[in-house]
């Protein structure tokens, strides 16, 4: 198949799974107020930075995929987690809805991201 790698034994297609997979914003990693209402940032969680512009994270979640940065790892048809590298940061995506394809995300430190992450 055109475009597949393999991962966890079987073959998949990352490139139309990008099509699919959809970016949640969660106040989890927020601290301030955003369309998913108020921030509930986590005292365990990383606060994205403000003034992020979410249809272009989303796009970078859909370029994780087609660079094939996700983990091996599966709930239902949908890596557990996506990484992308933006600058100097990394940014690591979480699958929240395994049906949905929908991933949720923030920043996390280098030495958090995975070694083969370029």
């Amino acid at each position: 198949m055109e475009g597949a790698v393999d991962l966890s034994g079987e073959a998949v297609d990352l490139e139309a799974m990008a099509e699919k997979v959809t970016y949640i914003i969660s106040p989890e990693h927020k601290d301030y107020i955003t369309s998913a209402g108020p921030g509930k940032l986590r005292s365990d969680a990383s606060a994205c930075p403000r003034g992020l512009d979410f249809e272009v994270v989303a796009s970078w979640l859909r370029e994780a995929f087609r660079l094939g940065n996700v983990s091996a790892s599966f709930d239902l048809e949908f890596p557990r987690y996506a990484w992308a590298r933006i600058g100097d940061q990394v940014y690591e995506a979480r699958l929240s809805n395994a049906g949905l394809g929908s991933y949720k995300g923030y920043p996390i430190l280098k030495h958090e991201a995975p070694d083969w992450l370029e």
